[in-house]
């Protein structure tokens, strides 16, 4: 077997279509799609984005058990392998806007990701059982989220504390916003991009706002 049917099958166990393994190590569809189907070679680029996302290099997976991220066995665990060093952060298939409001009918985990362990605490000191990601729809966050990225959320934090990005429920919408905290009971929802306005929310008079996680961390490779 090699290397690209190796790619193919891990993509495979991991539930992914394609595009979304694409976006996942932030190159794009066409181009992976070129290297999977053996039109262009396996670039810098290509390695660099993968190792960052699943935290070991490409040339490894031939060595590697692959392991379906929807079931360990008794004897993966006698040994001890992957799942003390990876964990699994769920993809949720709703789509949160930072701009126009977008109704949420279906929550439906669609994927499992990867991570190192030590990456996480490394890198965004958060608890995996805290973590997930969804996608963010819209240009209102730009420059600092671009539209269809990919956002690692914390719904540890479900209290505005500090200023930041969080994730919101208001009625049947999620959205994406930078919150500023302006007193006991009162919050301000910014877009980062200009082109869009500010709005401020009576918490106790919209009991159906809801704090779903702050993001922390944007798939291309930012902290927040």
């Amino acid at each position: 077997m090699n290397i690209l049917e190796h790619l193919d099958k891990f993509i495979t166990s991991r539930h992914l279509k394609r595009g979304e393994f694409a976006k996942i190590i932030s190159l794009s569809s066409s181009y992976v799609s070129e290297i999977l189907s053996g039109k262009r070679d396996i670039s810098i680029k290509f390695k660099k984005g993968f190792q960052s996302a699943f935290g070991f290099p490409v040339e490894e997976l031939p060595h590697r058990v692959q392991i379906s991220p929807q079931s360990h066995s008794a004897q993966d665990h006698a040994r001890g392998t992957d799942d003390t060093i990876y964990c699994k952060i769920p993809l949720f298939n709703i789509k949160a806007s930072s701009g126009h409001e977008t109704f949420v009918n279906d929550e439906k985990i669609g994927a499992d990701l990867i991570f190192r362990r030590d990456w996480l605490d490394r890198e965004l000191k958060s608890n995996p059982d805290n973590l997930f990601i969804l996608n963010a729809e819209s240009d209102s966050m730009e420059p600092t989220i671009q539209h269809d990225a990919l956002l690692i959320v914390d719904k540890g934090i479900d209290r505005i504390i500090t200023e930041g990005i969080y994730i919101l429920r208001r009625g049947d919408t999620i959205l994406i916003k930078r919150i500023r905290r302006l007193s006991e009971d009162t919050i301000e929802l910014i877009s980062d991009n200009p082109v869009y306005g500010k709005e401020t929310i009576k918490l106790n008079n919209q009991p159906e706002v809801t704090i779903l996680g702050k993001a922390i961390y944007i798939w291309s490779g930012r902290k927040i």
